[in-house]
């Protein structure tokens, strides 16, 4: 990743006036799903200003909703206590963290009141929304911003599979392996620069295609369709990684490459039945403990490994 690019990037974001027109593009979204007064469960680690759990939090009180922040204890089971006691309707968190908890739900049996379920932070494939939707029993919707530090650059419209591009702001250019423009349709490389300063270009590191097809949403807006893995993770990884989070029976999993190879953590839910494991150079397959388990993608990470 071009770290000088990506702060540029996010301290564009972070000016006053672009942040307040950030929080009124996800008022304008927001508005689709949340009712005045509804209690909505915000899951972010971190609650800082400028980052997308803080707009999203100034977005959900414009609405006229009542925001709940989860923490400071980010433990699985502080997180699934506070959505049963809270009796919150609507949840908005990222992907990964608001399937793990409908698992969670599932294998607790706790009943829980959401109705709508917006995921965000990053771009989630189609399996993780359909798993959302049916652990939590709810609608879903979702936010396209890379990572958690404010770069808003899009909102899925729930009519259709992808995300429609916040297009009045920033511009996405779909390039190939060596940066040179692809024809629409194409999958490649997303690059994100905004049209305030078009030499800001940050290759984001996922891969999609770009459609200027109408939506069945009605709207026109341009779309990214087919959002996939990251290119500075190993496919095989990130393929890994998925496979082992489509299982009901894993909360949660964490893949890194070390020195000595690849090392494997399943925290799963016993009793319960499991893929076949593939051969690392460690694997470490344990129970849940809701004493202590919070979400991998929340440790620090070490060496050159990523989360997946």
């Amino acid at each position: 990743m071009d770290h000088d690019a990506y702060w540029k990037l996010v301290n564009f974001c972070r000016q006053p006036q672009m942040q307040d027109d950030t929080i009124e593009y996800l008022v304008e979204h927001l508005r689709n799903f949340v009712n005045k007064q509804e209690r909505v469960l915000l899951c972010f680690h971190e609650y800082e200003p400028g980052n997308i759990s803080w707009l999203m939090e100034q977005a959900v009180l414009r609405c006229g909703a009542i925001p709940v922040l989860w923490g400071p204890d980010h433990r699985w089971n502080t997180l699934l206590r506070q959505a049963f006691h809270s009796r919150a309707t609507m949840i908005i968190g990222p992907p990964l963290v608001l399937l793990g908890l409908a698992k969670l739900r599932k294998h607790t049996n706790t009943p829980l009141y959401f109705r709508k379920a917006i995921t965000a932070a990053y771009p989630c494939h189609d399996w993780t929304i359909e798993g959302i939707v049916t652990g939590l029993d709810c609608e879903a919707g979702g936010c396209f911003a890379n990572r958690e530090d404010g770069i808003v650059a899009g909102f899925a419209c729930g009519h259709s599979w992808g995300v429609h591009l916040r297009s009045n702001v920033f511009g996405i250019e779909i390039v190939d392996d060596n940066g040179e423009p692809l024809p629409e349709g194409e999958i490649g490389q997303m690059v994100l620069y905004p049209h305030a300063d078009p030499t800001l270009r940050y290759n984001i590191g996922d891969r999609a295609r770009f459609s200027t097809e109408p939506c069945s949403c009605g709207s026109s807006t341009p779309r990214l369709l087919d959002i996939y893995v990251s290119q500075y993770d190993e496919p095989s990884i990130v393929e890994l990684g998925q496979e082992m989070h489509k299982w009901t029976s894993i909360l949660d999993c964490r893949i890194e490459r070390s020195e000595a190879g690849v090392e494997i953590e399943i925290v799963c839910f016993p009793g319960e039945k499991l893929p076949k494991l593939p051969s690392a150079a460690k694997m470490t397959v344990r129970p849940y403990n809701p004493k202590t388990d919070e979400p991998f993608q929340y440790r620090h990470l070490t060496g050159n490994g990523r989360v997946v």
